[in-house]
This record gives structure tokens, C-alpha cells and sequence, in this order.
């Protein structure tokens, strides 16, 4: 990523502002303190699920999940490589009979938009978190 760790941390945790980055076909909204609702598209119709929330922003870490089913679920953590670059590592579960592939491509279609909202606050000197999605 094109910035400090901090400051994609402060996007990545912006629970306001999920929909910034991640991928078009996910609806989400906050259903309560650390707590998010997701609609996930399937074949068989969107999938509404509720998580839990941890951020840790001593490790530059968010934690997703529930105790009672694993489904939905992970993590995302931002590294510090150097002064105005990071990296960002997610690991995600999908819903059950969701294709590998599927997961694999919300992730690659997040973290690019991810890299655009950060490319682009950094060129506007601020935080914006609404950057307009084709």
C-alpha cells in the first residue's frame, strides 16, 4: 500500500466506510457496537450473516468472526515495510459452498480498491473514504 501502516489501519477500521473498499457484490452495514451485518452474494440467493468486530490497533489487526460458526470469518492485519509503505494480509473464510476462488477474488477486488482509497487520500492530502466505485 502507497502509505504508513497507520494510515490504511485508520481506513481498514473505519467500520463507517467499509463499503469504500470492499467488493461491490457485499452489502454491509453496522447492526451495533463491533458488530456488522453482510449480505454475501450466492447462486442460491445473498447470504445475511451477522459478525463480531475486534480491532487491535496495537497490531494493526481486525478480527471477524463468531463463536458459533466459523463460516464468514478472518482476519486482516497491516505490516509496516517503510515509511509510506505497508502491506496488508487477510485471510477470510466464505460461506459454506462458497468456490475458493470466489473468496480469493473478493479479497484481490478489496485490497485494489483498498490501494485506490489510500492512492487517492494521500493525493487529496486527507481522509475521504468516498471514492466512487464503477
Amino acid at each position: 500500500m502507497p502509505a504508513d501502516a497507520e494510515a490504511v489501519f485508520d481506513v481498514v477500521s473505519d467500520l463507517d466506510n467499509l463499503t469504500t473498499w470492499l467488493p461491490g457484490s457485499v452489502e454491509v452495514e453496522l447492526s451495533g457496537p463491533n458488530l456488522i451485518k453482510l449480505w454475501l452474494p450466492r447462486r442460491t440467493g445473498d447470504l445475511e450473516v451477522e459478525r463480531r468486530i475486534d480491532i487491535d490497533w496495537d497490531r494493526l489487526r481486525i478480527r471477524w468472526g463468531s463463536e458459533t460458526n466459523s463460516s464468514c470469518s478472518g482476519s486482516l492485519r497491516v505490516l509496516r515495510l517503510a515509511p509510506g509503505r505497508s502491506a496488508v494480509s487477510v485471510t477470510l473464510s466464505g460461506p459454506p459452498g462458497t468456490a475458493r476462488s470466489t473468496v480469493s477474488a473478493w479479497i484481490e477486488e478489496s485490497l485494489e480498491a483498498l490501494e485506490l482509497v489510500i492512492a487517492t487520500e494521500r493525493r487529496n492530502g486527507g481522509m475521504v473514504h468516498q471514492v466512487a466505485r464503477c
